[in-house]
């Protein structure tokens, strides 16, 4: 059913298909056998998309926010109305159980319609003194080039487009090569509530967003993925001096407080460590627990993590890179579960290590992947909070304790952009989501996302 739905499998610019002789095939992480062959862009196709976006630019931004707002209404409605077909597409090409990639398709709705809301409402400035008037306008950038990861390919593919359509930017967008399907597929839908040339997507690898990068014919770019690659797109746009979005890794810590409800705090935890299979860039990774609770912790934790559902890793080279992790660690792991059973595809069981050193690699590498450390427990809450800051990263944190003046000066302490007290993962289109650090530059979501999106115009009247 999905595969019919989905009506090309090759660049979509100008709300046309296209085909080209650069194919890829395309792996289901559940089986490791291939799945289907899907069309790369080419230089010319990258080319087109941008010449197709700098010629609708102008008339999309003259559109009134209204109209906007309707268009990524009907887009989010055409999304609900193809909720399983999407569904389905996710699960095919990413391995998530179906309840996870129902929830991305249910979080990607919201965040069209949250933006939807705000696109008729871009605010700015006024003042009056000394004989002069002063306005301030927002304007959408231009063109801006979007580049998503392989874990949350539809709704991280929202968290761009909604703001950046919104604000009455054009859109390339540029899908993670192993997850192009859903891409695909959104501009598929969305093509009937946009003008041709306001979005494209060009499905490719490294080579197809490094020459959407080039020779200056961006007006903003965002990217989510690793540090290095985030380091890298830096780099290719500093000639250019072209702002960028950077949403990069993490190596999170989650904060246990001696008062804390230590079953709701480990069933938390175990979620936000495990759950698609622990590829998220805010997952859990380390783990601070006060020396009165530690042992109970561990039970509960163990016992919480039996239950988190599970799907394999992405592909071979993610396989390879969390295994090697676990293998060659100076310590054996405290408890990994019995799955045996799903070993056909690219799949590593969920694995807790403990009394890890802050040192170790455990303790300081980004994996994305199933594995928690629990490090050496703290005596004294200072001692966490620095511990925890310690990291280069500064994506998210968790805290967790009763006394909730105390839990908000832990989470004011942490050097990170998004702290949750007493939940975790949790992330409503309405608050934004960005780090510090090695973590990135810039913020999805919330108003922040429609700022990132918009350009700061400043306008003078003399009056007198």
């Amino acid at each position: 059913m999905s595969f019919r739905f989905l009506k090309g499998l090759g660049p979509h610019i100008h709300s046309q298909w296209h085909t080209s002789s650069a194919t890829r095939t395309l792996i289901n992480p559940r089986t490791r056998q291939p799945l289907l062959t899907v069309h790369d862009a080419t230089r010319e196709h990258v080319q087109q998309a941008i010449y197709s976006a700098r010629n609708a630019q102008l008339t999309w931004q003259q559109t009134s926010g209204s109209e906007r707002r309707d268009a990524l209404l009907g887009i989010a409605n055409a999304v609900e109305r193809h909720c399983e077909e999407m569904t389905e597409l996710e699960m095919i090409q990413t391995g998530k159980e179906r309840e996870d990639a129902a929830g991305e398709v249910g979080d990607t709705i919201e965040c069209l319609r949250f933006f939807a809301g705000h696109a008729d409402k871009a605010y700015g400035q006024t003042l009056t003194t000394n004989g002069l008037h002063m306005m301030t306008k927002r304007e959408p950038c231009g063109v801006v080039g979007l580049i998503t990861s392989f874990n949350y390919p539809l709704m991280l593919a929202a968290w761009k487009l909604a703001p950046a359509l919104a604000a009455g930017n054009c859109a390339i967008l540029k899908p993670a090569p192993q997850t192009p399907l859903t891409s695909l597929a959104l501009s598929q839908l969305a093509a009937p509530y946009l003008p041709p040339g306001v979005l494209s997507v060009i499905p490719g690898g490294t080579d197809v967003g490094r020459t959407l990068l080039a020779d200056g014919h961006l007006d903003k770019a965002s990217f989510t993925g690793s540090t290095p690659a985030g380091q890298a797109i830096m780099r290719d746009l500093s000639d250019q001096l072209c702002p960028v979005i950077l949403e990069c890794g993490g190596k999170n810590a989650a904060i246990v407080l001696p008062d804390a409800d230590i079953d709701k705090a480990a069933s938390h935890i175990a979620l936000g460590a495990f759950s698609n299979a622990g590829q998220n860039c805010c997952a859990v990774s380390r783990v601070l627990v006060h020396r009165s609770i530690h042992d109970a912790f561990l039970e509960a934790l163990q016992r919480e993590s039996q239950h988190v559902q599970l799907g394999p890793l992405i592909d071979q080279q993610q396989y390879e890179r969390v295994r090697r992790a676990i293998d060659t660690s100076d310590k054996a792991p405290w408890w990994k579960r019995n799955d045996d059973a799903l070993n056909d595809g690219f799949y590593v069981p969920p694995t807790i290590f403990t009394q890890v050193p802050d040192n170790a690699p455990l303790a300081t590498e980004e994996i994305f992947g199933p594995v928690l450390t629990v490090l050496e427990p703290f005596d004294d809450i200072t001692s966490a909070i620095q511990r925890a800051n310690a990291s280069p990263y500064g994506l998210a944190a968790g805290v967790f304790g009763h006394d909730l003046v105390v839990a908000n000066r832990v989470a004011s302490s942490l050097r990170v952009g998004y702290v949750w007290i007493n939940t975790y993962n949790y992330m409503p289109p309405y608050a934004p989501f960005g780090g510090r650090k090695l973590s990135g530059i810039g913020k999805d979501l919330g108003q922040a996302a429609l700022d990132e999106f918009t350009f700061t115009k400043s306008i003078v009247t003399g009056i007198e």
